[in-house]
């Protein structure tokens, strides 16, 4: 029994790592100052949800295109939610009707008409090399 939970240890210690991408993302927005919030979805239910996002991250607000670089991600399908938080409550402000009030963007630069798009048009695959991403936030 000890050979075979030594044997069972060894090929752990023997796995490669897993593979971590970095993703890039170049954020144009015409409103100034604030910060960008992101969320990173892998699939379409979370994403529709708005919770679940398997990364986020809030970053200032650079210039008319603010870049950033998120590391360590799984290889594999995502999609990007982002919106620039210009009154700094965290959220995404809307105006009374639910319109936001705020820029807001997706990977792809996918776009509907009420609501956040399809997963699978806002969706691309991060290999294991990397991949950027460039959203016009409207």
């Amino acid at each position: 029994m000890k050979r075979a939970s030594l044997f069972s240890a060894a090929l752990m210690l023997a796995a490669p790592p897993a593979l971590a991408a970095d993703l890039t993302l170049a954020l144009s927005t015409r409103a100034t100052g604030g910060r960008i919030a992101i969320a990173i979805y892998r699939d379409a239910d979370a994403m529709r949800r708005g919770e679940g996002a398997v990364r986020t991250a809030l970053i200032p607000r650079t210039g008319r295109i603010t870049m950033t670089t998120l590391s360590g991600l799984a290889p594999g399908r995502y999609a990007v939610a982002v919106f620039h938080d210009t009154d700094g409550n965290g959220r995404l402000s809307t105006w009374p009707i639910g319109l936001p009030k705020e820029a807001y963007g997706f990977s792809r630069n996918a776009r509907s008409r009420f609501g956040p798009p399809a997963f699978d048009a806002a969706a691309f695959d991060l290999p294991a090399a990397g991949s950027r991403q460039e959203i016009s936030l409207r």
